[in-house]
């Protein structure tokens, strides 16, 4: 394995380290620009006026969590790359850094949080729009609720948190209680916002 000794690499595995490092700092944009898309979109999802709108804004949103998957998997990946070859050397471990082994348990366990429990309850909305079109027996209420499911939202609006949280980390590299902190309170903050402006725009929202 390609062991970081403080000197720059050459040949191919410099090339090899540059490409993963790219690929890692994509991926994070990958992360943080489909949750804000997701974010932005759910706004349009909860004004939406007709089940046909409901339909396209939730398949929308839904897609953008894809994105999000996609960009965990392969910061994961190349991640896991650097951590050996340009983080590890001949004493220590790249995953005896907080930021790196902190970090990968929240692409494990908080990043998921989103597409899992947020593209289930995306998916039961897009259902429930697509029979109410299919039947033309729409259910206003029923529609404009799951619409506004705080839930749901809290879900999304973690993405934007953890992302933020997992920038910061990679950019300050703080040690473990910090950087665990700043995971769980960014991904809490993330949550919150989604509940809040899902309880704001219930009352407010036009019925399909």
């Amino acid at each position: 394995m390609n062991r970081y000794d403080g000197r720059p690499h050459d040949g191919a595995p410099a090339m090899i380290d540059a490409a993963s490092l790219f690929l890692h700092v994509l991926a994070a944009v990958g992360i943080l620009g489909g949750a804000a898309c997701q974010v932005l979109a759910g706004d349009r999802l909860r004004q939406a006026a007709t089940t046909a709108e409901v339909n396209m804004w939730g398949r929308f949103t839904r897609t953008l969590g894809r994105l999000v998957a996609t960009s965990a998997v392969v910061s994961l990946l190349t991640g896991g790359h650097l951590a050996g070859a340009v983080w590890t050397t001949e004493t220590t471990s790249g995953f005896s850094r907080p930021f790196i082994t902190l970090g990968a348990a929240a692409l494990l366990l908080l990043v998921p949080v989103g597409p899992m429990v947020g593209g289930r309850r995306l998916r039961l909305l897009i259902d429930s729009a697509s029979a109410s079109t299919a039947d033309g027996r729409a259910d206003p209420d029923r529609l404009a609720m799951a619409a506004a499911d705080p839930v749901l939202w809290g879900a999304v609006h973690s993405l934007v948190g953890v992302a933020v949280g997992l920038v910061a980390v990679m950019v300050y590299k703080p040690g473990w209680a910090v950087t665990a902190m700043l995971l769980l309170a960014t991904f809490a903050a993330g949550w919150g916002s989604g509940v809040v402006v899902a309880v704001r725009s219930d009352g407010s929202s036009s019925r399909p």
